[in-house]
């Protein structure tokens, strides 16, 4: 799909001054909106979000400088550059327009080339954040993503466990919490004769069965390794149970399909439900937990006792 093209709020009272704007910005191809007034500009920016603004220091009800001071103190429309375009051309009126967070200024009567030429450096400027602005969340995101399975990191799933018991602590002894421990069953095996790409191939399946099987306010995490940790805000140990077995059935129902190999793979999950201890302790129950449920013959889930 090609791109849009970007889109340009012009805030005039005039309409003749608008319309000779507008003709202007029309010869660029962009997408133009039009706000005779401050209200009706801060709207306009709220609702669309355009790329930049070319605002008049004179308008009806409120001045273009109040306009700009609010969109300053917004942080989700303090970005968007905005050109003052000004009558009076005072020297002072100018730079504190500047000072105020304005991008650029013209001054009337509007030089088309000079316009232009603004308006394409404050297309540039916002294009130039966004692209920047997506690079910031690509890279959070990669901080709390496993590569491998598109799940949570053992970090990110950390804080979300801190982040839990502490929400847990806030609400008392009676606020339910359970967090599930889960690990391939002779994993090694599978790498040993299949190789190490079809194990990751593997691991990328079972997380995505695990995925499916945990509910929308859950959060699953890759704890390193083969292993997989849930935690199950709001749920009392009839519920921990379901979901556990769910994810244990998830991954026996079907062996996995590797370059034309059938992999049957089973997982041993241990769950330990919160009684007031730290994250650290109840990381610890349930490890020991599935650490019965390996020695209780694997594929099977087995409770902390």
């Amino acid at each position: 799909m090609p791109a849009q093209p970007p889109t340009v709020l012009v805030v005039e009272a005039s309409p003749d001054a608008r319309d000779a704007i507008l003709a202007q910005l029309a010869t660029r191809g962009y997408r133009v909106a039009v706000a005779p007034d401050g209200e009706t500009a801060l709207a306009e920016v709220a609702a669309h979000r355009p790329d930049a603004v070319l605002l008049a220091d004179e308008l009806p009800g409120m001045a273009g400088a109040e306009v700009l001071d609010r969109l300053r103190a917004d942080d989700e429309l303090a970005a968007v550059p905005v050109i003052m375009l000004t009558r009076g051309g005072d020297r002072e009126a100018l730079l504190g327009a500047l000072r105020r967070g304005a991008h650029d200024y013209v001054v009337a009567p509007f030089d088309p080339a000079e316009l232009d030429a603004r308006v394409i450096a404050a297309l540039r400027v916002k294009a130039l954040h966004d692209q920047l602005v997506e690079a910031n969340r690509r890279l959070a995101a990669q901080a709390m993503t496993d590569e491998l399975t598109g799940l949570a990191n053992r970090r990110h799933g950390a804080h979300e466990l801190d982040r839990a018991v502490a929400l847990a602590v806030r609400h008392g002894a009676g606020h339910a919490l359970a967090l599930v421990r889960v690990d391939v069953d002779r994993f090694k095996s599978i790498n040993d004769t299949h190789g190490h790409q079809a194990g990751d191939d593997v691991l990328a399946e079972i997380a995505r069965r695990l995925a499916a099987s945990v509910r929308g306010g859950d959060e699953l995490a890759r704890w390193g390794g083969d292993e997989f940790v849930a935690i199950l805000p709001a749920t009392e140990r009839e519920g921990a149970l379901r979901v556990a077995e769910r994810m244990r059935a998830s991954v026996a129902a079907a062996p996995v399909l590797v370059a034309g190999a059938e992999i049957p793979v089973t997982i041993s999950v241990g769950w330990a439900h919160w009684v007031g201890d730290t994250p650290d302790d109840l990381l610890a129950r349930a490890d020991r937990s599935l650490y019965a449920a390996k020695d209780g013959g694997r594929d099977t889930v087995r409770p902390v006792r």
